[in-house]
This record gives structure tokens, sequence and C-alpha cells, in this order.
């Protein structure tokens, strides 16, 4: 083998190498670990997006679905998620997973989660709300016509 041929393969050896363990390292950083029990639910998610949570979430618990209506962009469904609870409600957990969102949870009867609404982000508040105050009529004195 030539002397340029060796270099050419030794780049692409050590650029596939640094892919891999890149590809590791981004696997290890945006960690989704659900764990849907009877009527709990345990998770540890680490600067995840939420899109993948919510893939993850259809994936584990079959049936479960999503209807998303976001206003604007769906650039919310990129925001990062981290959290780490165990055995809490199924409820509560998604509470603390859905956080940063609208969203309405929909169960059936026996208390089996069937589909979540992400409605996008709350509305930000525009400043401190100051009360109105309404013109008085001039006060009168004693002593005075």
């Amino acid at each position: 083998m030539g002397k340029v041929s060796k270099t050419i393969l030794t780049s692409l050896v050590s650029s596939l190498a640094f892919l891999l363990l890149s590809a590791s390292i981004l696997a290890e950083e945006r960690k989704i670990d659900l764990d849907f029990g009877a009527s709990t639910l345990s998770a540890d998610i680490k600067e995840a997006p939420l899109r993948a949570v919510v893939e993850e979430i259809k994936r584990q618990e079959e049936g479960v679905w999503f209807k998303i209506w976001l206003k604007g962009t769906k650039a919310s469904l990129d925001d990062k998620v981290s959290v780490r609870f165990t055995h809490l409600s199924i409820r509560d957990g998604m509470d603390r997973i859905f956080s940063s969102m609208n969203y309405s949870l929909i169960f059936d009867q026996h208390g089996k989660l069937l589909g979540v609404f992400l409605l996008g982000k709350p509305a930000r508040a525009r400043g401190r709300i100051t009360r109105v105050r309404t013109p008085r009529a001039p006060r009168r004195y004693v002593g005075q016509r």
C-alpha cells in the first residue's frame, strides 16, 4: 500500500471511531427511561426532546394516543425534558413530564391512560396586572359650599 492510501485509510478509521464514540456520548446525554406499572409511573429522563419522550410513551404504552395542537411552529416539541421520579401515579408523573406545556390527559373509567392532548406552551404573562382605577366624584369638605 502506498503512503497516500495508508493516510486515507487511517483517517477513515479514525473518523469512524470518532462517530461511534460521539454517538454513544449523545445517547448517554439524552436518556429516556420510563417504567409504567399497573397504576404508577417511574421516569429518569435527561435532556431528551419532548418529541422523543412522546414517542417513547407511545411505544411503551400500546393504545395511548397523542393529539398535538400547537400554536405556531412545532418547535416546542424540541424543548428538552429532564425529570426523575419513582412510583408516582400516572397522572402526577405526566404532570411532571409535560409541566412546560398546556395539556389534557384522557383516562378510561378504570384509570388507564388513553390519550394526551398537547396544546402548546402556556401564554406568557404580558406584564404586571394593574388595578383599573375608576374616576371618583370630587370630595366635598365639611364647611365648604
